[in-house]
């Protein structure tokens, strides 16, 4: 997956991400297309990953951990793959953040390190 496609909107916003595919509807209706039910499925995929993650935290017994541990990625996995189709059909993208942008979204997460415990 080519993450760094430039694309440019009707009205000349550049971001990153592809064209909206053919294969997907431009006006949405009330029957269930490809976008509904890739995005359902990598909605279910991340309330299991969640709940996967919560049991990792808490179990006690190192062997039922690892076996949750190889099952969340494998899950991980298939979240990744469907997050990768919805992207290479046009329906994530981003618009490029601009040098400014950048530099004010550092200095205010920059503020935030001293609200830690620790220092860095």
């Amino acid at each position: 997956m080519d993450t760094q496609q430039v694309i440019t909107t009707e009205i000349g916003v550049q971001k990153i991400g592809k064209q909206v595919s053919e294969e997907l509807p431009k006006v949405k209706d009330a029957t269930v297309n490809l976008r509904d039910r890739l995005n359902d499925i990598l909605a279910d995929e991340k309330h299991i990953l969640i709940n996967y993650q919560i049991a990792i935290n808490e179990m006690i017994n190192d062997d039922l951990r690892n076996l949750l541990l190889e099952n969340r990625n494998k899950i991980q996995g298939a979240h990744t793959g469907f997050f990768n189709e919805l992207f290479n059909l046009g329906e994530y993208q981003a618009d490029i953040a601009t040098s400014p942008q950048i530099r004010d979204a550092l200095v205010v997460f920059a503020g935030y390190k001293t609200q830690l415990p620790y220092t860095q």
